[in-house]
């Protein structure tokens, strides 16, 4: 017969963890055999409200009693971790199934729409999602938003996940054939372990999810990304990712991918940039425009400049998180006319004899 594990404890099925967790101990001491000695009844009714707090002091077990009453030992089988024991060599046995147990129940959810050798009720885990962002310099530097839109797994809405629902009626169980018992392979009976003794199943595939478990969902999250953020940090977003069953849901990381810049280039908390400096300017001094990521800015540079020389521009890169910036690094590149004039040849011949060289 089915077992009512809330009568059992006297509670109400609405009642929460402590209430059941208060009803127990009451009876544990009640009927505990070390208080009633030689008591067959007090012992099984002990051994009948352990078995009762098993199960509803355990979430995930509750859940699935909550969902499939006296079948919630058959819906655990197929969420959680491997066969009872000896079960396969017991199916093979009685039924002649190659596959013993697992093609047994294979065969039976293709009866009900499942595809050949597709699972049976599983459970959806909640899960994170990770979404690459890719951002431009001045993006980091100033900060943006960005909308993401994308596909999520998420448990079916009508079976929560679990790619069964319960049905109206009741169906004969095709294991025992509806007798609630089968032969092990030494000719003993033992109780069905896919019905859980009681003969029959009351689940059959969800009609939305057809027994998946799950519906892709598109999410679209407007994500607000801080100025000075740098490549590889994450941002997460709770609660975004994949929903599983329980309606418990992962979150969503956001993963900052900096784009290759055609000017500057990234120097730790820096930022490097070359500035063209015609050779007049750098063997005399003078004054430069170096660019920024959000302007031009004016530099001088003293005579006798080096091709290659760094200058420092304090406070003129890229935005740091809290509000500071970095500095800007100017390397010098000078430059030669590429075909000079009559004039410019002139003085240039001049400069070289006054300097011996050989033009």
């Amino acid at each position: 017969m089915a077992k009512d594990y809330y009568a059992m404890l006297g509670v109400p099925k609405s009642a929460d963890e402590k209430e059941i967790k208060s009803a127990y101990r009451k009876l544990a001491r009640k009927y505990h055999p070390d208080v009633n000695p030689n008591d067959k009844a007090a012992e099984g009714k002990f051994k009948e409200i352990s078995e009762a707090y098993e199960v509803l002091s355990d979430p995930e077990k509750k859940k699935l009693y909550d969902k499939f009453g006296s079948n919630w030992e058959h819906a655990q089988h197929f969420t959680g971790g491997g066969q009872p024991q000896g079960e396969g060599a017991h199916f093979e046995a009685t039924y002649g199934a190659p596959g013993g147990f697992e093609s047994i129940f294979e065969q039976f959810f293709a009866n009900m729409g499942h595809e050949q050798g597709q699972p049976g009720v599983r459970a959806t885990p909640s899960r994170d999602v990770e979404k690459v962002v890719e951002l431009s310099l001045e993006e980091i530097d100033s900060g943006t938003k960005r909308t993401l839109t994308y596909q999520s797994p998420d448990a079916c809405k009508s079976c929560d996940g679990l790619g069964v629902v319960t049905r109206n009626t009741a169906q004969k169980c095709p294991a025992c054939k509806g007798a609630g018992r089968v032969k092990t392979v030494f000719g003993m009976s033992q109780p069905c372990q896919a019905c859980g003794g009681s003969g029959e199943l009351r689940v059959e595939t969800c009609p939305t999810c057809k027994g998946a478990g799950t519906v892709a969902t598109t999410k679209t999250v407007e994500v607000k990304i801080p100025a000075g953020i740098s490549e590889g940090k994450k941002l997460r977003v709770p609660g975004k990712g994949v929903v599983g069953t329980g309606g418990r849901a992962g979150d969503l990381y956001v993963v900052i991918k900096e784009k290759p810049h055609a000017k500057f280039r990234r120097a730790g908390e820096n930022l490097e940039v070359d500035v063209d400096v015609p050779f007049t300017v750098a063997a005399l001094g003078g004054e430069i425009k170096v660019p920024t990521l959000r302007s031009t800015v004016s530099m001088k540079i003293p005579e006798g400049t080096q091709s290659g020389q760094m200058f420092r521009l304090a406070s003129q890169g890229i935005a740091k998180l809290g509000g500071t910036r970095g500095n800007l690094m100017a390397r010098i590149k000078i430059t030669v006319p590429k075909s000079p004039t009559q004039e410019q040849r002139k003085l240039l011949e001049q400069l070289a004899n006054l300097e011996k060289s050989k033009v």
